[in-house]
């Protein structure tokens, strides 16, 4: 896996006036040219891509469109839901009203780490989430 993306740990963070999310610099380092924002089909928080991860994501999706896997209208409803960013001199996004919206994020923030992609969630769907996750017997055959 070396020189694949790597986004992990949990971070608690508070929003600015503007909507602007200070990432932890080992974040930064991923998303030095861009970031790539979208709102999550399964859960209620924001997805964080950087511009590969991004790029791979839309391959896969373009590669199901051809096959007649996915529709050309879900990747059209795909493209348009993201939201390109890029950081400024202080390491903070600005993550736009209507995303902000989509998950009822306020100040508060929780952004974890998910390998290959960094979530943006709030407290309490964080924590809803967290106690609601059942232990399968064999989540740890991969370490």
């Amino acid at each position: 896996m070396a020189g694949d993306i790597m986004f992990t740990g949990e971070y608690e963070r508070l929003l600015d006036e503007k909507g602007r999310l200070v990432l932890p610099p080992t974040f930064r380092r991923h998303l030095v040219n861009a970031a790539f924002l979208t709102k999550s089909l399964e859960d209620p928080c924001l997805l964080v891509y950087s511009e590969e991860e991004i790029g791979k994501a839309a391959t896969r999706l373009i590669e199901q469109v051809k096959k007649n896997q996915v529709s050309p209208h879900a990747q059209r409803r795909w493209a348009a839901s993201i939201s390109e960013v890029r950081s400024d001199g202080q390491g903070r996004i600005a993550i736009p009203p209507k995303l902000r919206d989509q998950i009822e994020l306020e100040r508060e923030v929780i952004l974890i780490g998910v390998i290959n992609r960094a979530e943006i969630w709030t407290p309490e769907n964080w924590k809803n989430v967290e106690e609601a996750a059942e232990i399968q017997p064999n989540e740890s055959q991969w370490l």
